[in-house]
């Protein structure tokens, strides 16, 4: 069996969830001036993204892919089992692969493996493009899904079953937003951290409150919630309150878009503007001027 080419950073299993009849999707690029219509299989993807060196010098292009794609089946389970259970609150460790897919989202999205990237660059280490993605992936996905799989033995130390975001996520309540009608949708960014939880509301001035309603500045265990878009009518709101909290889709969507990197996509069949759907133009437009400021994807 030939080597994957193409690397997502993006499950395809997520993105067909939101594809249209014909298995499309409206793509709005974020990380430039662009609106094109895709299939899963091109979208969300980098070739050779998740290749890296072995230690004799020759190139590892399936390992990390094969493993991913493990705990994303896991993944696609949990979510078809989560969305067919019509619950309306959930306990993480009855869908135990969703935090760890959205720690894997966060360790391999392309903006903060740039962002990483160019901090090494100030800090003077710089080398060839794949070593660098060589040292990313192993601190930060190849360690992530070690501890995935620590995480389902039972005589595994803790220590080597630990992920800080994993942890954060479910120690947070987990509301099922279910909505009448499909009008959600999907970007590179999954579990969007939104704001700054009230309790830490006043180490941050209005500015920096700003940016952290696109996941900027305030670090995970001080957000206010992450929202994870599911299907198009099923999300989840991740928060630390003790009851329900019910959020609009509009809400649910424009923190989609604010936690975008790279694009955003919904059914291609659907048109804009859209009440139910929200102001997407105008946010992708926000997005577009706030990514301009970041790293680079890698």
């Amino acid at each position: 069996m030939a080597d994957p080419k193409r690397h997502h950073y993006v499950p395809q299993m997520l993105l067909r969830n939101f594809a249209g009849p014909d298995g499309s999707l409206k793509v709005f690029a974020i990380d430039r001036a662009a609106t094109y219509t895709s299939k899963p299989l091109s979208l969300g993807q980098v070739k050779g993204g998740h290749a890296r060196i072995r230690r004799d010098g020759t190139i590892d292009r399936a390992a990390l892919e094969h493993w991913m794609s493990s705990l994303e089946g896991a993944a696609a389970g949990d979510i078809r089992a989560l969305v067919e259970s019509k619950a309306l609150t959930v306990a993480p460790e009855d869908y135990p692969s969703l935090s760890w897919l959205a720690s894997l989202q966060f360790y391999r999205n392309r903006a903060v493996m740039g962002y990483l990237k160019s901090e090494l660059a100030n800090a003077g280490m710089t080398g060839p493009d794949l070593d660098i993605q060589t040292a990313i992936l192993d601190v930060g996905v190849q360690h992530l899904l070690g501890a995935w799989e620590a995480s389902k033995d039972i005589n595994s130390r803790p220590k080597d079953r630990w992920d800080s975001m994993v942890v954060i996520l479910e120690s947070l309540r987990w509301d099922v937003l279910r909505y009448q009608n499909a009008r959600l949708i999907v970007s590179d960014g999954f579990a969007a951290q939104y704001g700054v939880r009230p309790e830490h509301v006043d180490k941050y001035n209005r500015t920096e409150r700003n940016w952290a309603k696109h996941g900027l500045l305030v670090p995970q265990h001080e957000a206010a919630a992450f929202t994870i878009p599911l299907t198009p009518d099923v999300a989840l709101h991740l928060h630390p309150g003790q009851t329900r909290k019910y959020i609009s889709a509009q809400r649910v969507n424009q923190r989609t878009v604010f936690a975008a990197r790279a694009f955003v996509a919904m059914p291609d069949n659907w048109s804009l503007p859209n009440s139910l759907v929200g102001d997407v133009a105008d946010w992708v437009d926000t997005q577009r001027f706030v990514r301009s400021m970041i790293a680079k994807n890698m």
